[in-house]
């Protein structure tokens, strides 16, 4: 079987389980992490731009040293879509993992779009917005933290997507690149094509009073609840900031680390 997932976290998460023996060592895992969410996607999911973007989220936060991993890391997104169709001509079982994420579904969309031509169904894994235990309720939590502490629980989600459905989202991803915005969220459980600028109410309203940037961000993902990457979010504050939109009080080499306000 093939594990795939959206984020490098999620796969590394689930490699410790397989070198912890909790699942079978032959299986292979591979991260999709495209971004999809995010850009131009009727340009193809290899092409310089995609990669570029990508890279632009990752380093933004001026924290990432060494560029050339983080670049081989980038390129193994494409060698793992080469390995994800050739598992679909072999009819090897596939099984996606993903929240309710505008990047996961993006990237589950995509997968399906990818594996339509070869008539196969998926397992498919999907994170409920809720989940209980015996001693309280989490709200919103990520995959990687329920992934890590709760491998059976993520399992026992497990269900099959048969072949129409794969076709039918693979018709839904079509529809999404004719539209091609520059941003794609999930409104009321569907992804749709959106402004780019519809998150900037809530950025703009987190910096009503000075504070780090990285504070702003944190605000946004907890206090919202939004299942949306801080790379995206980092990268719409700079255009706000651009823009004249938010001031730097406190500049500083490492862009988290700013103190930011709404402008006056």
């Amino acid at each position: 079987m093939i594990h795939v997932f959206f984020s490098e976290a999620g796969a590394g998460i689930m490699k410790l389980h397989q070198e912890a023996g909790k699942i079978a060592a032959e299986d292979e895992i591979v991260a999709l992490a495209f971004m999809l969410d995010q850009g131009d996607i009727r340009l193809p999911y290899d092409s310089q731009y995609r990669l570029d973007l990508i890279y632009k989220m990752y380093t933004q936060n001026g924290q990432i040293k060494n560029l050339d991993h983080l670049w081989e890391s980038i390129y193994s997104y494409v060698k793992n879509v080469d390995r994800l169709i050739e598992a679909a001509k072999n009819g090897e079982e596939i099984c996606v993992y993903s929240e309710n994420s505008p990047g996961d579904v993006s990237g589950f969309i995509f997968v399906c779009s990818l594996l339509d031509p070869y008539d196969i169904s998926l397992q498919y894994v999907e994170l409920p917005q809720i989940v209980h235990n015996p001693d309280y309720t989490t709200l919103f939590p990520s995959l990687e933290n329920i992934l890590y502490e709760y491998l059976d629980y993520v399992l026992s989600l497990k269900i099959e997507i048969p072949y129409f459905d794969v076709n039918y989202y693979s018709m839904i991803w079509e529809s999404l690149k004719n539209e091609n915005s520059s941003l794609r969220a999930v409104v009321n459980g569907q992804l749709m094509s959106v402004r780019e600028d519809i998150y900037d109410i809530v950025i703009l309203n987190r910096f009503e009073t000075p504070k780090y940037e990285s504070q702003g961000i944190g605000e946004i993902l907890g206090i919202y609840q939004q299942k949306l990457s801080d790379y995206l979010l980092a990268d719409r504050i700079q255009t706000l900031i651009d823009e004249d939109a938010l001031t730097i009080l406190e500049d500083c080499e490492l862009p988290y680390h700013r103190v930011l306000i709404k402008t006056n």
